[in-house]
């Protein structure tokens, strides 16, 4: 079935999607006329390039887009918290074609967007055993748009290291990100990450003279960021110190490396201060890995933080 929509200069066409997982027919019916309903009158009175908060497709929560529960409920493998704390696992199930992504953008009346203003995310992360189905989709906007996690990733990573280390249920957390990211953000993180120009050190931004390590002691929510590495080549192994406000603190450094893939090295993840509130982290750069800017996330009880890193 096809429904056909004017829109000049040319049409827009919509049909039926295909819908996978748990999601059943009923669904799937609704899906489609509440997306074709939101398509259409986001054509009439759209007047940016974005249809977000005009369409009133998204919930909100603190300022924050939520998803739409009619639309994107979630969805999970039947996996253990054994398997998703495997390293790699997120890796290996990833598959989320083309074609689903811009279905979800139908559904959800966005019709025009700019290079980086959203992205097709997974609602409950893969890392908490998320699955790839449509009911598991939706466009998050970015907060982060200069290339650092934004502060949903940041909230999975926490989760996942809450989970992986046996202090939260898996359960208990894709329930929490499914229903409301924003209030589990401010339940497990206390607060929002600092902007991106506060949370890039003036020392740690690189400069033309080759620089491998920097001693700083800029507090950062709870965090100070002792040493960092600054730039380094493949091959080579990188350390991160931070110092934690709070003694046996659990957290967690994750790795965006320049081709946009999570870095699998071992040393990364979720670890626990000492009781002076010391964390460390050492990993090998990959000798494949691409030179570009590379992105750390910190993730502990006490705050989190961002910081580039020069691959070169």
């Amino acid at each position: 079935m096809y429904l056909m929509i004017r829109y000049h200069p040319r049409f827009v066409w919509l049909s039926l999607p295909r819908e996978s997982g748990a999601v059943d027919r009923g669904m799937e019916i609704r899906r489609f006329v509440f997306g074709t309903m939101v398509l259409a009158l986001s054509i009439v009175g759209a007047t940016s390039s974005s249809v977000f908060g005009s369409s009133g497709v998204f919930r909100t929560d603190h300022g924050q887009p939520l998803n739409n529960l009619s639309l994107t409920p979630g969805a999970t493998f039947k996996v253990s918290a054994a398997t998703i704390c495997r390293s790699g696992y997120s890796r290996s199930v990833r598959d989320v074609p083309e074609s689903e992504k811009k279905q979800v953008y139908r559904e959800y009346g966005i019709i025009h967007r700019t290079s980086g203003e959203y992205e097709v995310d997974h609602l409950i992360s893969l890392e908490l055993g998320g699955n790839n189905a449509i009911g598991n989709l939706w466009p998050e906007l970015n907060d982060h748009p200069h290339g650092y996690l934004n502060s949903k990733d940041i909230l999975e990573n926490r989760l996942h290291a809450l989970v992986c280390s046996g202090q939260l249920g898996l359960k208990v957390a894709q329930s929490a990100i499914a229903k409301d990211w924003v209030s589990a953000y401010h339940r497990y993180l206390g607060v929002w990450p600092a902007p991106i120009d506060a949370s890039v050190p003036t020392a740690l931004v690189p400069t033309t003279t080759p620089v491998t390590t920097t001693e700083v002691t800029t507090p950062h929510v709870g965090i100070q960021v002792l040493s960092a590495p600054i730039s380094v080549e493949p091959g080579e192994t990188a350390t991160l110190r931070v110092h934690s406000s709070m003694s046996n603190d659990h957290c967690s450094l994750n790795v965006t490396l320049p081709s946009g893939t999570t870095s699998q090295s071992q040393g990364l993840g979720a670890t626990i201060a000492d009781a002076s509130g010391s964390v460390v982290w050492s990993w090998l750069i990959g000798t494949r890995t691409g030179a570009g800017v590379a992105h750390l996330s910190v993730s502990c009880e006490a705050g989190g933080l961002n910081l580039p890193l020069t691959i070169s």
